[in-house]
């Protein structure tokens, strides 16, 4: 798939009424294609004048119905906004909050802003949970929210180390991509956590938890930090910085959160993340997301 550029003064000027947002939905859908019935495979259609979002199949008549099968299916907001909704929450580091999406789009509801937030979120926690990590890992546990309010929640992270070789012939690391699960740091979730997100075979660095350093199936190596930040730095020094950069876009773009929706946000921080290096494109690739995931209703997705 290769994603497209949106930037900010082209996005605004071509995608600009409801049709526009319907064109550009439709040649995401079939990846700059005209048309493919889910049906047949077909590749012509028929156009209702009268309702932008059906193509009938020429070859079996099928009416291949445009929210069908994506995060917008249970939606009966207009899809320029949900387009103009994920722009802003692709843009720059801090996101947006649902307030400030409000203003944004000019809505007045802020239920339905917040609604069309999570299931973006969602969305994004789909396509990411489709991708396995490789090569050298680090591992950790964290605690997100304060315990005395009662809002704190334990999550597992790991993240990727990539060598590469500066313009002067240097070898350095960074990080690379990212997972997290929103779960207490013991033998079994850790286990389940690698096991779904890491590939056999990689190489985990992880501290001296006794919860982490034994996981069946995978080459754990560990070293016991407690509190020695040089050897912390050395060891284990992406997967605590990516910790600490969640946790202060959590307070500052949306002041804290409730601990039930915290899967939700970091699911929106981790995608952002793991394409920064990417971000002409990520209007497209959260769009594709988008449209990829299975469809939810909000009741079932934070029930």
């Amino acid at each position: 798939m290769i994603y497209k550029e949106f930037l900010t003064e082209n996005f605004f000027s071509e995608v600009s009424t409801e049709a526009a947002a319907i064109e550009t939905l439709w040649a995401m859908k079939f990846e700059g294609r005209e048309f493919c019935c889910s049906g047949c495979k077909g590749g012509k259609y028929q156009q209702y004048k009268c309702n932008l979002e059906i193509r009938k199949c020429v070859a079996c008549g099928k009416h291949n119905r445009l929210r069908v099968g994506t995060i917008f299916e249970h939606s009966k907001t207009d899809l320029l906004k949900w387009l103009r909704a994920i722009y802003f929450v692709m843009q720059g580091k801090r996101g947006v909050s649902a307030l400030e999406l409000m203003r944004h789009l000019g809505m007045r509801s802020y239920g339905t802003v917040w609604s069309m937030l999570h299931k973006i979120r969602e969305a994004l926690r789909q396509r990411d949970e489709t991708y396995k990590l490789k090569g050298q890992i680090e591992l950790d546990g964290a605690s997100f929210g304060r315990r005395e309010t009662g809002t704190q929640r334990e999550v597992l992270v790991a993240v990727e180390t990539k060598d590469w070789i500066d313009s002067k012939g240097k070898a350095k690391s960074k990080a690379g991509f990212a997972k997290v699960v929103v779960a207490s740091e013991t033998k079994e979730n850790a286990q389940a956590f690698a096991d779904k997100a890491i590939d056999k075979g990689s190489m985990i660095n992880t501290d001296g938890s006794p919860s982490l350093r034994n996981l069946e199936g995978h080459d754990v190596d560990y070293q016991v930090v407690s509190g020695k930040k040089d050897v912390l730095n050395s060891w284990l020094p992406w997967v605590h910085k990516t910790i600490s950069n969640a946790k202060a876009w959590i307070i500052g773009t949306h002041h804290g959160i409730g601990d039930e929706y915290l899967e939700s946000y970091l699911a929106e921080y981790f995608f952002r993340f793991n394409r920064r290096h990417d971000t002409r494109r990520l209007f497209h690739r959260a769009t594709m997301a988008c449209l990829r995931a299975k469809p939810v209703r909000l009741g079932t997705l934070l029930g």
